[in-house]
């Protein structure tokens, strides 16, 4: 799992952290120690790591904290895909040519992917983190209420210490312990590293084969086949039915186009089966894109819609082709997570919702704004804005 997956997971879970006693962290860190042994990990290596350690402060607050708006469609891209992203990215790739072509041809991943990928988590590699990963995994696991999981990722770092000959200081990454050029977590660097460069390690620090064979080997092995796309720029006619605008409802791409759905542009979609989706992050005033299969794959690195179009966006601008043409809307603003509870316990007082009152903008919570919208008359696009916020508060108060 890379990092930014993890911090999606986190940032849905989180609840307040518990106190933990000193002994209790150590306590914890012996539990890890037997499970980590059983695992192969010498006596001496855990305990080396092991020796001294305290939990990180800092990491704990991290954890706790809850990130308070939700993105807006058009801040998110207009920040991750920037004109000097773009740039870089096709600069690196030109530098790594070679090595990019070599991997697309074992992986099938194309190099316009790794680079967006790159880009969006370290920059290109100028910002890897420089927390201790042991340490990080280790307060996460023993301080916070996810202690199954991120044991194992403590298992899985000691286990890299072996492979890799490192020591603990010497391995950095986040502050939830994702590591490298690409922000793999301990377990996803067991699973999917690759050593390219045939030195006997798996370096996602210091070796570029490494990293790009390693992204390259994970997209794969969660599902990425050529050669279509992640997700692409369509246009929409004027009679297209906005509750099918939703990342739920699948049909064959052939199928939206027999409904005049068309690349931005004019031209036809694929003539293909492949099951495929209709999305407006911005609401029908904004872009329209077609999903296809890979960007499940996408969503497998990173839970975040927003996140896995920035790369396909990202990707195929490094790759030459054009940016978004229909801009988003410049008034759209976040809404707070406190405003979208309203907005649901509102809805659920209309009978038009009845799930978890959750503070999240699910697909649920979409299907009770469009029918929301219906009732009031305004294109149901599912798509919360604080105008819609506005008409809900009045209709239901």
């Amino acid at each position: 799992m890379p990092r930014s997956t993890l911090v999606a997971l986190i940032a849905a879970t989180t609840l307040a952290a518990p106190a933990f006693a000193q002994s209790d962290f150590q306590a914890c860190l012996q539990s890890i120690r037997g499970d980590a042994l059983q695992q192969g990990v010498p006596a001496a290596v855990a305990d080396r790591a092991f020796q001294g350690l305290t939990p990180d402060q800092k990491i704990i607050e991290l954890d706790a904290r809850q990130p308070e708006f939700t993105q807006t469609y058009g801040r998110y891209v207009g920040s991750a895909v920037s004109p000097d992203r773009i740039a870089k990215g096709q600069q690196k790739q030109a530098q790594n040519r070679a090595l990019l072509d070599a991997i697309q041809a074992e992986y099938g991943v194309p190099p316009q992917y790794i680079m967006a990928f790159w880009g969006m988590e370290t920059n290109y590699g100028s910002f890897m983190g420089d927390f201790v990963v042991v340490r990080s995994v280790a307060t996460l696991a023993c301080m916070t209420k996810r202690r199954e999981f991120f044991s194992n990722e403590t298992v899985q770092a000691l286990r890299i210490l072996v492979l890799d000959q490192m020591t603990s200081p010497q391995m950095r990454g986040s502050w939830a312990g994702a590591m490298g050029n690409m922000q793999f977590m301990p377990s996803t660097f067991m699973k999917w590293g690759v050593d390219r460069d045939g030195n006997g390690r798996i370096d996602l620090w210091h070796s570029l084969p490494d990293s790009f064979a390693s992204a390259a080997n994970y997209l794969r092995g969660v599902g990425w086949k050529p050669p279509l796309p992640s997700s692409e720029e369509v246009a929409l006619p004027s009679n297209f039915p906005l509750d099918q605008a939703d990342s739920s409802v699948e049909k064959p791409v052939k199928a939206w186009a027999a409904m005049g759905v068309k690349k931005m542009g004019g031209a036809t979609l694929p003539n293909v089966d492949d099951p495929s989706s209709i999305l407006l992050p911005a609401g029908w005033r904004g872009p329209a894109f077609i999903l296809y299969p890979n960007f499940k794959a996408v969503m497998n690195w990173n839970r975040s819609t927003l996140y896995a179009l920035a790369v396909g966006i990202l990707a195929r601008q490094i790759a030459g082709g054009p940016g978004v043409m229909q801009t988003a809307p410049t008034d759209d603003e976040p809404l707070s997570r406190d405003t979208v509870i309203d907005l649901q316990m509102r809805l659920a007082k209309l009978g038009l919702f009845s799930d978890e009152v959750d503070g999240l903008l699910g697909p649920k919570t979409r299907s009770a704004v469009r029918l929301f919208q219906k009732q009031v008359g305004v294109p149901a696009d599912g798509h919360a804005t604080p105008d819609l916020v506005r008409r809900l508060q009045q209709a239901a108060r």
